[in-house]
């Protein structure tokens, strides 16, 4: 919050409301003795005391004394220490403490402003929601979910809403611009069933329990730790003594501790080491044991309120939180964050000036206290720890070790040295007994489960309702009957769903629900995310029929469901798969298309295009590069087949956008799964389209996924292909259908059946083929034609005077034949000359 300098008297540091000169741009750390000690700083000559006091202070990696410059340490890894570069000019000296007394004198104005504000925070946000929990507890009639009512409204407004308290203590809903230009006091207003101070063993959950233990009663919030089982021992300690000292202060506070049933090493044998695409050890070990613990009656998630120790310093992420939100971590928690603003310096200022003990994991040089291992941790934590703490280590260390042995890794040391191993991204190097495949999906969804932990249908009820038995039955799902059938042969299961290719959103469901039953463990994370208590994970999984209300929450918390089954998946794409690939949320738009077409000459050496250079332009290059247009995204050279459609484009553009949209379906990867996944006259939000592609290309982030669907759909919006080719035409406000076009142009037919004819290395093909129910290529595929049409265009072009192909479609006949001397581009040019 403060500006910070050097005070070369005391040795520490000074705080100042505004910039003056010498301000540091970055927060220093203090420096102790253990830490000089563990760089070998004493064998090379110099000299300090052991003094529970600072020695110096720490920016990054450089080394500052009195306020200069001594030395910086380079290279550290998880096996290896630093080395230490002195400034020029340095040589070995004796060094003294920090003057702390003195540098907290000069330094207590400002901090007793700064933690009197926090402590004011903390009791005016306890107020507000005490309050709402008397008025709660007064009568029924009162018992409203405020921010439920705001979310609604923002829904039908299309504009942010705010719970607001008013003078009589009464709470309204108004928009958020408005309440900011009245000065009212916006709140998040839901009932809280619990407040907690949540504990960690670190500096800053350190001074946010003491902040708290100012500011409410010591009966009305609670202390939780949560043990992941991996944490660094001194934190242990530290809550030990933390537990002692302010049960003795204030016996009725109460301290707890979650943790998770299972050792953190067998879930590392069961999912996987931690990286960082599966950091499925904060869900498991801390975030699930926490929530579960905070269960109220009925099974229910307590609606509850943490005061966090959050520092908006911590990470450009972090930066972006509001000091109360809900929902950061876990639906039913509202975070305050006392300390948002603090910086490193003032969380160490306060310890220093109540006389806290600090961990000895911060005098020992560890910067940001946490797991004894994680995936997010820097090489020079992960030195230190080893270092330091070796013994505790050794088990994980090990695991990691012989995983890339395994793995036959040639010089496993630097792998590791290096963090390879954080970057884990499947589980091909994993064991496990259980395997999923999915059979197919159109029509029907079939799918084979091999060793299953749980019975395949245990979460499909969390879908929807279904009747019937463990064979067979129905599932009504949004006032559709869907019948499936399961068979069992040993430790294999076969199960069929029919008529789900109509639903996309239901075939995600419903793989989410089989890939849960595949591979659960029991984790417990998927439980805590039920509202209303009807799932259970302990002592076996298993949902309560009368209490779920099928809101999907347990099987959508995840990219697969389940985070062991993301962890365990072996993660590729297939050969027959094209990457995603991203065009920054811009489609291809007509007015762009319409411009080069007329300036293609020198479109790329001016701007008069008006795209923005960084992020349309190229994006736009993207599109003109699929739809074979341009050469490629680098040279931007025009295609061929480019200035062929560039003579087509001035009589007839509806022909080149029939050719771009054959093209896109054969080198856009999201067009290609469009063309080959939605069928023609199924209705579809952009929701479903979403978890559509989700479920094939689940490897990818769901930002990615997201973004990628929206530049398609902007694409059919802004050009012909949507609305004209009947690629995506408006049923409602957020519903559409892909209805199909049959007035294609004789030209474009004959294009698309020479481009199927390349992919099947063939000239011969039959009309039925282009039909078939999995043929994912060919005019059908691309347009919707139907059988009877198509046969009038082929016949036509079979009787042209240029007779570009040859169809014989009489006596039960369905023959096409190519030529072999024409190219979909020469075939294009000899129909449109």
């Amino acid at each position: 919050m403060y500006k910070i300098t050097w005070d070369k008297e005391t040795g520490g540091v000074l705080l100042h409301s505004r910039i003056v000169e010498g301000t540091l741009g970055i927060s220093p750390r203090p420096v102790f003795y253990e830490e000089l000690d563990l760089l070998g700083l004493d064998e090379l000559g110099w000299t300090y005391p052991h003094a529970d006091e600072p020695i110096m202070w720490a920016v990054n990696k450089q080394y500052w004394y009195r306020g200069v410059r001594l030395f910086d340490a380079k290279g550290a890894n998880i096996y290896t220490k630093p080395t230490l570069e002195m400034q020029p000019g340095v040589e070995p000296m004796a060094l003294e403490p920090v003057d702390v007394k003195t540098m907290l004198q000069r330094t207590s104005e400002l901090m007793f402003v700064l933690e009197n504000e926090a402590i004011e925070f903390i009791r005016d946000t306890y107020l507000a929601y005490a309050k709402v929990n008397k008025t709660y507890d007064k009568a029924d009639a009162n018992k409203l979910d405020f921010e439920a009512m705001a979310e609604r409204v923002e829904k039908k407004s299309k504009q942010r809403m705010a719970v607001v308290k008013q003078d009589c203590d009464s709470f309204d809903i108004m928009p958020l611009a408005t309440a900011e230009k009245e000065g009212k006091r916006v709140l998040l207003s839901t009932k809280i069933d619990r407040f907690i101070a949540s504990f960690s063993g670190g500096k800053d959950s350190q001074v946010v329990l003491d902040l708290c233990t100012r500011a409410i009663p010591p009966t009305d919030f609670e202390v939780i730790y949560s043990d992941t089982g991996y944490e660094l021992p001194p934190s242990l300690t530290l809550y030990k003594d933390v537990e002692a000292y302010y049960k003795k202060k204030f016996p009725s506070l109460r301290f707890l501790t979650a943790r998770n049933h299972e050792s953190v090493l067998n879930y590392w044998d069961k999912i996987g080491t931690p990286s960082d695409n599966h950091r499925w050890c904060c869900s498991v070990m801390k975030t699930a044991p926490l929530y579960r613990m905070l269960k109220v009656e009925g099974n229910k998630q307590a609606h509850v309120l943490t005061f966090d120790g959050v520092r908006a310093e911590e990470s450009v992420r972090r930066s972006g939180y509001n000091r109360i939100g809900k929902g950061v971590k876990h639906s039913t928690v509202i975070n305050a964050s006392p300390i948002l603003s603090w910086s490193s310096v003032e969380i160490f200022l306060y310890l220093f000036r109540y006389g806290f003990p600090i961990n000895i994991a911060y005098r020992r040089g560890i910067t940001r206290v946490g797991c004894i291992i994680c995936p997010f941790s820097s090489e020079w934590n992960d030195m230190v720890v080893n270092h330091t703490f070796h013994e505790e280590l050794e088990p994980f260390l090990s695991r990691i070790e012989d995983n890339v042995k395994r793995n036959k890794v040639q010089d496993f040391r630097n792998y590791i040295e290096d963090g390879n191993w954080k970057r884990r991204a499947g589980g091909r190097d994993i064991h496990s007994s259980s395997a999923i495949d999915f059979l197919s999906s159109k029509p029907d969804l079939n799918v084979m489960l091999i060793k299953p932990q749980k019975h395949p249908l245990t979460w499909i009820s969390a879908i929807a309702p279904f009747t019937g038995s463990e064979k067979q039955g129905e599932l009504k799902y949004k006032n559709e009957v869907y019948s499936y059938k399961c068979e069992n042969n040993g430790d294999v299961y076969s199960l069929s769903f029919k008529n789900t290719a109509k639903s996309l959103a239901l075939q995600g469901l419903i793989k989410r629900a089989l890939y849960k039953a595949t591979f659960c463990i029991n984790c417990e994370a998927c439980e805590v995310e039920c509202p209303t208590g009807a799932l259970s994970i302990l002592p076996k999984a298993e949902i309560d029929t009368n209490k779920c209300i099928h809101c999907g929450k347990c099987l959508n918390f995840h990219e697969t469901g389940c985070i062991v089954a993301h962890s365990l998946k072996i993660t590729e794409t297939p050969k027959n798969k094209m990457k995603l690939i991203s065009y920054n949320n811009f489609g291809l738009r007509e007015e762009w298309l319409d411009y080069y077409m007329s300036n293609h000459d020198d479109y790329f050496q001016t701007t008069d295009h008006g795209l923005n250079v960084k992020e349309q332009l190229p994006s736009f290059v993207k599109w003109l590069v699929q739809a074979e247009i341009l050469s490629d995204t680098k040279k931007r050279e025009i295609t061929s087949l480019g200035k062929l459609l560039i003579e087509i484009y001035e009589d007839n553009p509806s022909l080149v956008w029939q050719i771009i949209w054959i093209n896109l379906t054969y080198n856009s990867p999201i067009a290609r799964w469009y063309s080959q996944n939605v069928p023609f006259g199924s209705n579809f939000t952009d929701a479903d389209l979403r978890e559509g592609v989700k479920n094939d290309y689940s490897s990818d982030s769901t930002t990615t996924i997201k973004n990628v669907v929206y530049a398609l759909t902007r694409t059919f919006k802004e050009s012909p292909i949507g609305e004209e080719l009947g690629q995506m035409t408006k049923v409602d406000k957020n519903t559409y259908t892909r209805s199909g076009f049959s007035d294609i142009e004789v030209e474009a037919v004959a294009y698309s059946l020479y481009k199927y004819a390349q992919i099947k290395e063939s000239n011969l093909m039959r009309v039925s083929d282009l039909y078939k129910a999995d043929e994912k290529d060919g005019i059908y595929k691309e347009f919707g034609i139907s059988k009877s049409d198509l046969e009038k265009k082929l016949r036509f072009l079979s009787s042209d005077s240029h007779r570009v192909l040859v169809a014989e479609l009489n006596m039960g006949l369905d023959h096409i034949t190519l030529r072999d001397d024409l190219t979909p581009e020469k075939t294009l040019e000899t129909l449109a000359k």
